[in-house]
């Protein structure tokens, strides 16, 4: 049985005790938070990132080099016959291409999927690559079976600032200003990897219930396509943990006892909404 390495970035958001859980292999991604070039988990914890972003810091996001990849890559083919290297989505981040690019260099020995996919529904397309390779799967087919199901995904976040899509650049000061005077809270749905505005509410608890509808809907159709029993469903928030596990309990009562995981949201996806931001997410995962 090919003996396989399954592969992921820090931008799942899976925790070092999950990854451990599962079995994966995390590529920490790489920040500068002012003029100081951070490793997640390694060299910048979350408390000095969020401080850091309220102290008005510039943070901002870079791709690991490919000497880092290079090091992980072959570390592991030294245990593994392979590695599917799962990235964040090509739509969000050069990282898919530079690996498929760099991945001609192996042989055939690192197969690099396009999950079109971030945060919880890019966790889930990891463990269940996991699964697969622990079944036996070969690389390429686990490569097939999780791009055929990237697209049944889809994620809804709110700010509870507008300060840093403003520092991103985008929305302009004027809108910012606008939006903070008027408590308008802009909803960003993330689907087939891209990130894209969704609705505007009234305040925090509107934009909650647009993403409770918003979620109920998606979560439903995949519920009717491929069983309740295969549609997962989470919470995630950045550095927000007391009113994400209030509302996934709600959430939970909403879909009939049905679980709904709490999750941290990855620092990539931070960078650009800022701590306080929360968001629901439905994805479909082979099980």
């Amino acid at each position: 049985m090919e003996k396989i390495a399954v592969l992921t970035d820090s931008n799942s958001g899976l925790t070092k005790d999950e990854a451990e859980k599962y079995g994966i292999h995390i590529l920490p991604m790489t920040f500068f938070v002012g003029e100081r070039e951070c490793v997640e988990s390694v060299s910048l914890s979350e408390k000095d990132f969020f401080d850091s972003m309220r102290r008005g810091e510039a943070v901002s996001t870079t791709q690991p080099s490919l000497a880092a990849l290079a090091g992980l890559w072959e570390g592991l083919l030294e245990s593994y016959d392979s590695i599917v290297h799962i990235p964040m989505s090509k739509a969000l981040s050069g990282g898919y291409s530079s690996a498929v690019m760099f991945s001609k260099d192996y042989d055939g020995r690192v197969i690099v999927v396009d999950s079109r996919r971030i945060s919880v529904t890019q966790a889930s397309a990891a463990i269940e690559a996991a699964r697969l390779a622990s079944l036996g799967v070969p690389a390429e087919e686990i490569k097939e079976r999780l791009e055929a199901m990237a697209l049944e995904a889809s994620i809804y976040i709110t700010v509870e600032s507008l300060e840093y899509l403003k520092r991103g650049g985008r929305i302009r000061s004027v809108e910012a200003l606008a939006g903070e005077i008027l408590n308008i809270k802009p909803v960003i749905q993330v689907k087939g990897g891209m990130l894209e505005p969704y609705c505007k509410a009234r305040g925090r608890k509107r934009a909650k219930k647009e993403m409770e509808d918003a979620i109920l809907r998606d979560a439903n159709a995949l519920m009717d396509k491929y069983g309740k029993e295969k549609t997962e469903l989470f919470v995630a928030h950045a550095d927000a943990k007391e009113e994400a596990e209030e509302w996934a309990a709600k959430l939970e009562s909403l879909f009939s006892g049905k679980e709904v995981k709490l999750a941290k949201l990855p620092m990539s996806i931070c960078c650009h909404v800022g701590p306080g931001t929360i968001g629901v997410g439905a994805c479909v995962t082979g099980k």
